[in-house]
C-alpha cells in the first residue's frame, strides 16, 4: 500500500493517476491507437473461445476502464473493427472548414453574390453588406479565411485584367467573329502566333518586398540604370503538337518593323514558318502599318505564308501571351543579381534563352 501511494505521488507530479485497475492514464487525455488494439485482440480472444465478453475482466486485463473497453467494443459492432483517430475526427457530425461555425450556407450564398456583384469591394465592405442581408454579424478574418480556404481554388486578391470599354463596341465584335470564322477554315498545325517581349526590369524582379514590422522599413530593390530595356524578344509559337512549339530570337535595343521583318526571315529559314502556313499577329504599329505597311504582301508573295489579325483589344487570344507570362515569372526567381555581376547587361538574355530553350 505505502509502495502504491509513493508511486501514486510520483506520477501525480507529471500530471498522470493510476485506475483501479491499476494502468496509468493521463486525465483528459485518451489511450492511444496500440492501447485500443490490445483491447481489440482480447475482445476477439473471447469471441473466439464463444465465451461472453466481460468488460470488467478485459479492462483489469489491459489495466484500463471499463467506459474505455465498451467504447472500442461498440466500434467494432458499428464498423468491424476499430478507427484511427483520424478517421474518428473526420466522421465527427460537426462543421468544419473556414466560417462554418458563424457561416451558414445563406451566408454563404450572399458573400458570393456580394463578390459577383463587386469583386474589389473589401473585406469591411462583405461583414457590413452581410449583416444587412443576413443580420449575421462576423469578423473581416473570418470573411478572408473562408474566401481563402473554403474552395479548392484560393479566393485571394489579385491583380486583374484592365478591359477597355470599347472591345465591346459592335465593330469590334463583328470583326470578332469573322476572325474565329476564318480561323476555324485553317488546319490547327498550319496556325502561328506571333509577337515581341521587351525584357524590362521592372518587370524581372519581384515587385513585393516584406516591410519590417520591427522598424517599419520597406528595402529598396537595387538595379543598374541600363538593366532596363536591354533586349528584345521576338517569338512564333504553335498549338499543334505536330509541329515544333517555339521559335525565338532575343536581340539588343527594342523592337521595329525592320527587326521584325528580320527575325520573320530567320524563322522561315529555320523552317519554323513554310508555305501555306498563318501567322496571326496583333495590330501593333510595325505588324500593320506605319513602318511596316507591306508586311502581309510581303509574306504572302515572297513566302506563301498567310497573314491575319487579331481583332481589337484581345491579347489574350494570342498563346504567345502565355509564354512570355511563363519567362516573366521565371526570370523573377532566376538569381539574376549574382548573374549581373559576371555578365552585366547580357544577364538578362542569358537568363531568357536558358529559360525558353527548356
Amino acid at each position: 500500500q505505502g509502495s502504491n501511494r509513493s508511486t501514486s505521488f510520483s506520477l501525480s507530479r507529471h500530471g498522470a493517476v493510476v485506475n483501479k485497475n491499476n494502468g496509468i492514464y493521463i486525465p483528459g487525455e485518451s489511450y492511444g491507437f496500440a492501447r485500443k488494439l490490445q483491447v481489440a485482440v482480447e475482445i476477439e480472444i473471447q469471441k473466439v473461445a464463444d465465451q461472453q465478453i466481460s468488460i470488467n475482466a478485459i479492462a483489469k486485463h489491459c489495466r484500463v476502464s471499463w467506459f474505455f473497453v465498451n467504447k472500442v467494443n461498440t466500434e467494432i459492432i458499428e464498423h468491424g473493427r476499430v478507427l484511427r483517430p483520424s478517421e474518428i475526427y473526420v466522421k465527427r457530425d460537426v462543421p468544419r472548414g473556414p466560417g462554418s461555425l458563424s457561416l451558414d450556407e445563406f451566408d454563404k450564398f450572399i458573400l458570393l453574390q456580394l463578390l459577383q456583384e463587386e469583386p474589389s469591394r473589401g473585406l469591411k465592405s462583405y461583414a457590413d453588406s452581410l449583416y444587412d442581408y443576413t443580420g449575421t454579424r462576423v469578423s473581416r478574418s473570418t470573411i478572408s479565411r473562408w474566401f481563402l480556404y473554403a474552395f479548392p481554388i484560393k479566393g485571394s486578391l489579385v491583380k486583374p485584367n484592365l478591359v477597355p470599354y470599347d472591345k465591346f463596341r459592335p465593330e469590334n465584335e463583328a470583326r470578332a467573329y469573322e476572325y474565329l470564322f476564318m480561323l476555324s477554315h485553317f488546319a490547327p498545325h498550319r496556325v502561328k502566333f506571333g509577337d515581341e517581349k521587351s525584357l524590362k526590369g521592372q518587370e524581372l524582379f519581384l515587385r513585393y518586398v516584406r516591410r519590417n514590422p520591427a522598424t517599419g522599413h520597406v528595402a529598396p530593390i537595387m538595379t543598374e540604370s541600363d538593366f532596363r530595356n536591354t533586349h528584345s524578344i521576338t517569338g512564333f509559337c504553335s498549338m499543334d503538337p505536330r509541329t515544333a512549339a517555339l521559335w525565338f530570337r532575343i536581340h539588343q535595343g527594342t523592337n521595329d518593323a525592320e527587326q521584325f521583318m528580320a527575325d520573320i526571315e530567320g524563322a522561315v529559314s529555320s523552317r519554323f514558318l513554310s508555305a501555306g502556313d498563318v501567322l496571326v499577329l496583333d495590330n501593333a504599329s510595325y505588324h500593320t502599318g506605319k513602318g511596316n505597311n507591306i508586311l502581309a504582301n510581303w509574306l504572302w508573295k515572297y513566302f506563301g505564308v498567310f497573314v491575319m489579325f487579331l481583332p481589337a483589344r484581345t491579347p489574350e487570344w494570342n498563346p504567345i501571351e502565355l509564354v512570355w507570362a511563363t519567362l516573366v515569372k521565371r526570370l523573377k526567381s532566376f538569381p539574376l543579381r549574382n548573374l549581373y555581376k559576371r555578365m552585366g547587361v547580357d544577364s538578362v538574355a542569358y537568363a531568357a534563352n536558358k529559360i525558353l530553350g527548356e
